[in-house]
Order: structure tokens, then C-alpha cells, then sequence
């Protein structure tokens, strides 16, 4: 028998839609709304057709278009009316500009549309489970569109878009492997809860491509670990040569303009480090077959917790994954979860 769901007074009850705090992603930094992505209307009807594409039944060209990247999918629609009427007509580019346009308008914003098509944001529109650990997620990581939560976006070292300079350093890898993989330039704006203002445009890498790419390069981790420990070393040594060579010279003041070489990692700050929160936008659910829209909410039993995930009050839930929190950290009274 299947568990009964909590009603919408219940919830409400139950529930809060949004911590007392601003996060500061994407979203946040988005250029006003001058371009609309589709903005759902033709106002003249085409007078040039799509030439040979017009030969294909709707359907099927609709489906092939579906499948181009969002840069490539962008550029047809500039060629002409007719294009626009037949891009705007798929129904999964519908469901992204009606449902989460901010996602598309991300994607363009910080140029990563080319390794991004329409069908695979569709897909993660309409799948609500975190692709790192299962709860739901109610953002979208656009370097790669992964589906994430605030507490896997915001810890986990695949979600740390990284300087190409500091990924060369850390995988031994060269630009020239670092030009085929996803990559983004920032927004300048105002990043994360601690409101971390970034000025530049940053051109960032996405860490795990990155870290599969050296591992592909070498052969193995171990294998990549050591030569990176080697190219650290060599890099430490020459400075220890050329410190040494200025202080027996007598240049004392010199040694000033002589940077030793970075070997450690740079440090995270996690929830605190505005570059993980500048390819992230809010994402909801489109449950495929009700088609209602769910933007996740927080549980007021896990309101004051700051430490542990399976209480923590930054985790998001739908209506049925609400249900299955209560059934195993109990009811709430008085704000506080009490097992029965």
C-alpha cells in the first residue's frame, strides 16, 4: 500500500520555500532581460522558407534540431523567421524558455552552449534527483548541466571550476588539451552568501573534465599525481637556484621580484568561494507526466541544523521525498523532528 502524501496545508505547516539568505549564483548577475530566448511569439508570419529542411516532416526536424548544441542551435535560429518559428515550435526548447530560462540565458551568458544541446537540459529539467547524492536538486551546475544540490555545488571538488592555470598545475596537463574541454567565461557581479564581488571575466575549466583528461594523459592517477609532484620539485629547485644566485651576487633587493612557485592547491572556502557559484542557476522539477513545475522546499524540523547532511537545512525536497524525511527522522513538533 502506498504511503499516503501530506496534504498542501500540511506542508505549508511543515515547510519553508527559501533559507533567510541570498546565495548570490548566476541568476543573481544575469544581464536585464534584452534578449528573450523564446519569447513565445512571431510577429510576422516567414516569407522565406528553411530551402532543403523544409523538405523533412516537422517532427523530424524538430528532433534533429533538439539534438544540436545550444550555440549552434542559437545561430540557426538567427537565419530567418521561419527558423524561429521552427525552433520555438520543439517542444523541449518550449518546456526549457517556459520553465527555466534563466538555465538557457546562463548557458549563453557564460558561453558554454556548445557543449550543451536543448534534449539534454530537457532531461534534466524533468529528472529532480542530485546526479551526486540523490536528494533533490534544485540548481543546475551549466559548465557541464549537471543537476545538483546546494550542499554537493557547494563541497564537492567536481563543482570547483578551475583557472586554466591552476588545472595545467594540478592535472600536468597543456592549453592544448585545455581548449577541447568545457569551459566558461564569469559574469562580473556579486558571488555566493558571503557576497564575494568579482570584477573580471574569468575564464575557468571544468575540474572534472580536467582531471579525466590528465588521467587519460598519463595513464593512471598515480601516474599523474608523480608527475605533477616532479614538476612541482623541478619548479621549487630552479627557484632555490636562481634565490641563491641573486643573494651571492649581492642583488639582496631582487630576490623581491622572484615569486616562489605555487605547489599547494588554492584554498576553496567551499560555500564561501564566489567561483563556485558562477555556473550555477536555480533549477526546478517538470514532473513529465503531471507536468507540474516543483522548486524543492526546506523541512522546519532541520531549520536550525548546520552540520549534519541528513538534517542539515540546506537540503531541498519534493512532496514524496518529504515524506519518505519524515518517515525516517520522525514527525515535527515544536520545530524539531521527535521519532515516535
Amino acid at each position: 500500500m502506498e504511503e499516503e502524501l501530506l496534504s498542501k496545508s500540511q506542508l505549508e505547516d511543515l515547510t519553508y520555500p527559501c533559507p533567510r539568505l541570498r546565495d548570490f549564483i548566476l541568476d543573481d548577475n544575469l544581464p536585464a532581460l534584452g534578449f528573450s530566448p523564446g519569447n513565445g511569439h512571431i510577429r510576422k508570419l516567414p516569407n522565406v522558407d528553411l530551402g532543403a529542411l523544409d523538405v523533412l516532416p516537422l517532427e523530424l526536424l524538430q528532433g534533429l534540431l533538439s539534438q544540436l548544441n545550444l550555440y549552434t542551435l542559437t545561430g540557426f535560429r538567427r537565419v530567418n523567421r521561419r527558423a524561429i518559428e521552427v525552433v520555438e515550435s520543439i517542444p523541449q526548447y518550449k518546456a526549457v524558455t517556459t520553465h527555466a530560462r534563466n538555465a538557457l540565458r546562463g548557458i549563453l551568458s557564460i558561453e558554454t552552449g556548445q557543449w550543451i544541446s536543448c534534449e539534454t537540459v530537457y532531461e534534466k529539467l524533468c529528472t529532480a534527483e542530485c546526479e551526486q547524492c540523490g536528494d533533490f536538486g534544485g540548481y543546475l551546475y551549466i559548465l557541464t548541466c549537471k543537476r545538483v544540490c546546494f550542499l554537493c555545488f557547494s563541497e564537492s571538488k567536481r563543482y570547483l571550476p578551475l583557472r586554466r592555470s591552476h588545472a595545467i598545475r594540478k592535472f600536468g596537463v597543456d592549453r592544448q588539451i585545455l581548449n577541447t574541454l568545457p569551459c566558461m567565461r564569469s559574469i562580473p557581479g556579486t558571488y555566493s552568501p558571503n557576497e564575494k564581488k568579482c570584477h573580471e571575466r574569468l575564464t575557468l575549466v571544468d575540474s572534472e573534465s580536467a582531471y579525466r583528461a590528465g588521467i587519460t594523459l598519463h595513464g593512471s592517477f598515480s601516474a599523474m599525481e608523480q608527475y605533477v609532484l616532479n614538476i612541482s620539485a623541478q619548479k621549487l629547485q630552479e627557484f632555490n637556484r636562481r634565490t641563491s644566485q641573486v643573494i651571492a651576487e649581492g642583488s639582496g633587493p631582487t630576490t623581491r621580484r622572484l615569486h616562489r612557485p605555487r605547489t599547494e592547491d588554492l584554498f576553496d572556502g567551499r560555500s564561501g568561494n564566489p567561483i563556485r557559484f558562477m555556473a550555477i542557476v536555480r533549477f526546478p522539477w517538470l514532473n513529465r507526466v503531471s507536468q507540474e513545475l516543483e522548486w524543492g522546499f526546506h523541512c522546519i524540523g532541520c531549520q536550525k541544523s548546520h552540520c549534519s547532511r541528513p538534517l542539515h537545512y540546506r537540503r531541498k525536497f519534493t512532496v514524496v521525498s518529504f515524506s519518505e524525511h519524515l518517515r525516517q527522522y520522525g514527525n515535527i513538533r515544536n520545530g524539531k523532528h521527535h521519532q515516535e
